[in-house]
């Protein structure tokens, strides 16, 4: 076992949001922020945890992220709504559009809500779970700036968006499904760099567009499913930026506006104007029951339904608490301390 820290949820929160009112966020959306960061080490995304903080950090340092923003309805009707997210953290963001969104289902069955200039959004299965914990089944899709290599091209062209789905199922719980359109994102190639573990074949292109393996090497990730991968992501860039009239890849492209920033699509049906909800979350439950008592294949232990897993390990995870990689506890000890910040005892 890789060697780490051993910390709790809350001791994981209380720096984080120490961390962030130290750059200026106010108390209640520096804990949004990192509500959404801690959420993904919970629930074994490690890749959307406390590893970003120093990308965090390094964006709000370079004006990237605005940590005060103000957010704006740039356009409204009784299903849809668009919003400027004033180059703030997507976290606070979306949790805007998580209101929006439940106040639109509940008035009209839909709702419909696209974020413009955000930036980095973390793991947006929290959002979709949010809304299913409403019993509503949610979609979310992303797009952001060309760092993911467009199939056929041996160089940045879509991004390596999120998408993610969730509905209710029986007893309180979701079915979620959260995934990216590439074979590995961003966050799961830094991951890898930070422990020096080597990428799996076809992960990554390295800065001549070649296959790497070499962590240190890889600069664009390779989208998953090879035209399928690149081909969603084009798409959400047409569904949520183009609409939000904020484009992210046109103009990079062309060197014209490279500073990063994100769109969001958020989507939710409210299911209880079509249908029983308890019905549903029984259909739901019966369906996912079918499907794991088929014969399981040898390389499986469980046939898991979507979310099951990281269910598992969030549980674990805020009873027992967790590991922290030793490099990543470093650095984000190095960041408090450059803001005064009191760290907190761990083991």
């Amino acid at each position: 076992m890789a060697e780490g820290i051993w910390i709790t949820r809350e001791i994981a929160l209380g720096l984080l949001v120490e961390i962030f009112k130290a750059r200026d966020l106010p108390p209640d959306e520096a804990l949004l922020v990192a509500e959404g960061l801690v959420w993904a080490d919970l629930n074994g995304i490690e890749s959307h945890g406390l590893v970003r903080i120093p990308q965090y950090m390094l964006r709000i340092d370079k004006g990237v992220v605005n940590p005060r923003p103000q957010l704006k309805i740039i356009k409204e009707t009784s299903a849809a709504v668009i919003i400027d997210g004033d180059h703030g953290h997507g976290q606070i963001a979306l949790n805007f559009a998580i209101e929006k969104v439940l106040e639109k289902a509940k008035n009209v069955s839909v709702g419909w809500v696209i974020v413009g200039d955000t930036t980095h959004t973390g793991a947006v299965g929290m959002y979709t779970r949010q809304v299913a914990q409403k019993g509503m089944a949610a979609l979310y899709m992303g797009a952001s700036q060309p760092n993911m290599a467009y199939y056929g091209a041996r160089a940045g062209g879509v991004s390596t968006s999120p998408i993610a789905m969730a509905v209710p199922r029986g007893n309180g719980g979701v079915l979620s499904l959260d995934l990216s359109t590439a074979i590995a994102g961003v966050g799961k190639l830094l991951q890898h760099k930070v422990n020096d573990e080597p990428l799996g074949e076809g992960w990554a292109l390295d800065g001549d567009g070649n296959a790497t393996t070499d962590p240190h090497k890889a600069i664009l990730p390779t989208p998953l499913g090879g035209p399928k991968g690149s081909g969603l992501s084009l798409m959400f860039e047409c569904m949520t930026s183009l609409i939000a009239g904020r484009a992210i890849l046109e103009p990079w492209i062309k060197g014209e506006n490279q500073r990063h920033h994100q769109s969001a699509l958020l989507a939710a049906i409210d299911i209880s104007q079509f249908i029983d909800i308890e019905k549903y979350c029984g259909e739901v439950e019966a369906l996912a029951k079918i499907i794991k008592t088929l014969p399981k294949a040898d390389y499986v232990e469980e046939i898991l339904m979507p979310g099951e897993r990281s269910d598992a390990i969030c549980r674990e995870r805020v009873k027992n608490g967790y590991m922290v990689p030793i490099k990543v506890w470093d650095r984000v000890v190095e960041i408090a301390k450059k803001y005064n910040v009191l760290i907190p005892s761990v083991s």
